[in-house]
């Protein structure tokens, strides 16, 4: 499917790098952990990071012109975590049954531990990008 953008990263595939292809797979859940929208939001707000963050290179992008594909993965999956992380960390009750107990829902600090790890490695690299980038249009580039 072609948007405008032949390096559009599209739903399925964040799903794939995530393992959410198949609810069948998700034992638990029999069900995709992350929906449609929760996607294009953590996709959204990766982009409005880099278009938010100093300097300002005059780009407005978009997840559609985002031109940087590895990296926006990168940012969406993070978001995707503390998505999860948050719902995990809502919904967190450990109850004891005859012989055990059960705490099913107890995984927030794993998803906020990867989605901080993939935070930062998606802040830095935003910050190095735009500072090669502001550098190239302030002083040009020797080719």
């Amino acid at each position: 499917m072609s948007v405008g953008n032949e390096n559009f990263l599209t739903e399925m595939d964040i799903r794939l790098f995530l393992r959410d292809v198949n609810p069948a797979d998700n034992t638990l859940l029999d069900d995709f952990e992350f929906g449609q929208e929760e996607i294009r939001t953590a996709s959204t707000l990766a982009v409005d990071y880099w278009n938010e963050i100093t300097p300002d290179l005059g780009r407005g992008y978009t997840v559609v012109t985002f031109p940087y594909r590895y990296h926006l993965l990168m940012g969406t999956c993070a978001n995707l975590m503390f998505i999860a992380a948050n719902l995990y960390r809502r919904n967190k009750l450990d109850y004891n049954v005859p012989g055990g107990g059960i705490s099913d829902q107890d995984k927030y600090r794993e998803y906020d531990a990867t989605g901080i790890r993939m935070w930062r490695d998606y802040q830095a690299w935003c910050a190095q990008k735009k500072r090669a980038i502001n550098f190239g249009l302030g002083w040009g580039t020797i080719g």
